[in-house]
């Protein structure tokens, strides 16, 4: 039996840089992963930061723009375009994906077993 996957977008945070002020400008970044019912997953190597860094050309400070809804809008047609391709039985361009841990508590987590736990996460460190 063939694996049927599901896209979905997800996001992490990161450093976007420091602000004015000194302290670090928390952002998100979205990208989409796909997943099957066993819990594998897949991540697009593609991913979109949710602030444009922008520098004060007077004072030379360093500020942040918010386009999170154009990043947002952008990720879920890209969620909507994966799902339409899985659907269709058309396959992805393997060069656009890597595996990323298996969904907590799923079977495909399970199955690593205690020594293998958080091996992709080690691997991308």
């Amino acid at each position: 039996m063939k694996a049927t996957y599901n896209a979905y977008v997800a996001s992490d945070l990161y450093q976007a840089g420091i602000s004015c002020d000194g302290h670090p400008h928390i952002a998100e970044k979205y990208y989409v992963l796909i997943e099957n019912a066993a819990g594998r997953r897949f991540r697009h190597k593609k991913s979109f930061g949710d602030v444009e860094v922008i520098q004060c050309e007077e004072t030379g400070e360093t500020g942040f723009v918010s386009v999170r809804n154009e990043v947002r809008a952008i990720v879920e047609d890209l969620a909507a375009k994966v799902n339409a391709t899985l659907a269709a039985g058309k396959p992805l361009t393997a060069d656009c994906w890597f595996e990323v841990d298996p969904a907590y508590g799923s079977d495909a987590y399970v199955s690593q077993g205690t020594e293998a736990q958080r091996y992709f996460a080690e691997q991308a460190a």
